[in-house]
């Protein structure tokens, strides 16, 4: 698909889904094709969304050291699952977690993919969605990855309103005239309090730098996809009306997250093989804190997951503390 450039006189959502469809366009690596095949066997009427450290992975580096991150996107649980349970763990608790690897000519590639129906996805990313879980981690560059496709629209249009909900929810955090990245470096910021996520202070702003003009050419026509006027000057960016003080649904939606991320957390050891210490090497990639897992956690991990997180706790304040 040829993306036109998104100008600042399109159609905001417009404008969202040509810069969306620019960084899918390039090809991807062919470590991440190939599990991506491999993958969808397994699902051969879904879609499938490239995310994370693995979708940045230049050709120098060595695919077999990544753990590529996708989310299978499918019509419905009943095509994406034989298992009823699956299914209805999906539907209460999302999304479902799982760990995949195959056999390449580099060596074996591995994965940690979640499964979400393509209905599911729109609701989790629209502004009726109050945790930032969804819409958060897809208002970043993401790839679309549709072999049949069938859902590509759909896609483009649920990652356009993951961009709409994120800025328009952390715009209260940065007020009436701002920069794209201050936004962008509040917002995440804020999103990394709402999840038990391992993240450093410089996490976010390395992120938004490496996403090139990502947030200065999303954010305004996101705001005005919300509903706001906009005016740009050079980096600047105003909005015609003070947005409404955001601190509080944040604190809200990090008392929440503390409680979805432990349910999320136990949920996952249950399907992703191997997952605590797939979170534990998570934890110490992104803060140099190793919780040194247990044989016992590994053998019981619905058991030992609150103690390892406990654990990541009292090291991380230990941290702080020297």
């Amino acid at each position: 698909m040829t993306a036109a450039n998104p100008t600042e006189h399109d159609d905001p959502v417009s404008s969202l889904r040509a810069r969306i469809a620019q960084v899918s366009a390039p090809p991807m690596s062919d470590a991440a094709k190939h599990l991506l095949d491999a993958l969808l066997e397994k699902f051969p009427t879904s879609a499938a969304l490239f995310y994370g450290s693995g979708a940045s992975v230049s050709s120098h580096e060595d695919p077999t050291n990544i753990i590529f991150d996708f989310y299978i996107i499918g019509p419905s649980y009943d095509a994406l699952y034989a298992s009823g349970m699956l299914g209805l763990a999906n539907k209460i608790m999302p999304p479902n977690v799982f760990y995949f690897e195959t056999p390449s000519p580099d060596g074996t590639l591995r994965a940690k993919y979640a499964v979400l129906t393509i209905d599911h996805f729109e609701r989790l990313v629209s502004t009726k969605t109050f945790h930032s879980y969804f819409w958060a981690r897809f208002a970043q560059p993401c790839r679309i990855y549709d072999p049949n496709n069938q859902m590509h629209d759909r896609l483009e249009n649920a990652l356009a309103q993951s961009i709409i909900s994120f800025c328009a929810n952390a715009v209260g955090l940065v007020g009436k005239s701002f920069t794209a990245k201050e936004l962008w470096l509040a917002g995440l910021n804020a999103s990394y309090k709402a999840e038990l996520r391992a993240e450093d202070s410089d996490r976010a702003g390395k992120l938004i730098e490496s996403y090139g003009d990502w947030a200065a050419t999303v954010t305004a026509p996101a705001l005005r996809a919300a509903g706001y006027s906009v005016t740009k000057e050079n980096d600047k960016i105003t909005i015609g009306e003070t947005p409404k003080p955001a601190d509080l649904s944040w604190r809200m939606r990090a008392m929440a997250g503390a409680g979805l991320s432990v349910a999320r957390l136990l949920k996952g050891t249950q399907t992703f093989n191997g997952g605590i210490d797939y979170i534990a090497w998570k934890i110490k990639r992104h803060s140099g804190i190793d919780i040194g897992v247990t044989e016992w956690e590994r053998k019981h991990p619905l058991l030992g997951a609150p103690g390892a997180g406990l654990r990541y706790y009292r090291l991380r304040a230990k941290q702080k503390n020297t």
